[in-house]
């Protein structure tokens, strides 16, 4: 008999930085057109309860980003299932506006219960090169960006609205008893990313917000294309490695992740074990 700590309560799909594009060869294209198929059609079978895309959609190349968003949407469509999606900073190449409305979104940043867990996907856009920051704490942090640059000006921060969004999305999860799976394209660590690809400008404090709550499990986030771990204040930080890079680690491709009372399990394209991560 299976114990109820050992019984799944949720499976979902998982993909980051797929970066779909249609500038290389056609050949290049049509592989990974095929190997997204293959991805769904696994997913399908195994009768994922959603599908989570962590962002970086498109490459973005400026003459092909519409095409770009047309087939890999096309592809997505194919899924009979509910997909969540993350705006990545390559995604933005297209209007923010346009993107949510193909993604079905009234937000950028948004929550949703499902069997006592809570996600919480959070916009790292927000505050952007890409956007007029909407208060004068906005104005600070993106001029923070502008006098350093080296912070990336394909990175952005959690502004100040959403942040008191984030609190309070997370003040009803501990009010309610549910687990929280925090979700973001950016990585909110330093130790887990690089100097190239870089984080979310404000990742000290949003980690530091998130880890004040002690039903926090999880962060799960993408952008670094190699994949990292860390574990912070009892949080698992994970970075799971990129779509587009998939040759140069084929140990994960994309996977499925399974939530079980006390732990998640993220598997990988061949469902094997990448990590099993305990709850507090």
């Amino acid at each position: 008999m299976v114990s109820p700590e050992n019984h799944t309560l949720l499976r979902f799909g998982i993909i980051t930085d797929i970066h779909f594009s249609t500038e290389d060869e056609p050949a290049a294209a049509a592989q990974t057109a095929a190997d997204l198929r293959t991805a769904l059609d696994g997913w399908k079978r195994n009768s994922v309860d959603f599908l989570l895309q962590l962002g970086d959609l498109i490459k973005g190349n400026d003459k092909c980003k519409e095409e770009e968003f047309r087939q890999v949407s096309s592809l997505f469509n194919s899924f009979p299932g509910t997909i969540r999606h993350v705006l990545g900073n390559h995604c933005l190449a297209l209007p923010r506006q346009e993107l949510m409305t193909v993604f079905g979104l009234q937000s950028p940043f948004y929550a949703f219960t499902m069997k006592g867990f809570r996600f919480i996907v959070l916009d790292g856009m927000d505050v952007s090169v890409l956007r007029q920051p909407e208060t004068a704490e906005d104005c600070r942090t993106l001029a923070v960006f502008h006098a350093h640059p080296e912070l990336h000006d394909y990175c952005g921060a959690v502004g100040v609205q959403q942040q008191l969004w984030l609190q309070r999305e997370l003040e009803e999860a501990q009010l309610a008893g549910e687990s929280v799976i925090v979700v973001c394209h950016f990585p909110l660590l330093p130790e887990t990313t690089d100097q190239k690809h870089g984080l979310l400008w404000n990742h000290a404090e949003i980690a530091a917000l998130i880890a004040s709550f002690s039903n926090v499990e999880v962060c799960l986030s993408g952008h670094y294309h190699y994949g990292s771990y860390a574990r912070y204040r009892g949080i698992h930080f994970v970075v799971l490695p990129a779509f587009v890079n998939r040759e140069e680690h084929p140990n994960f491709t994309c996977g499925m992740v399974e939530l079980l009372q006390r732990r998640m399990v993220i598997r990988n394209q061949r469902h094997e074990i990448l990590y099993d991560l305990p709850f507090h």
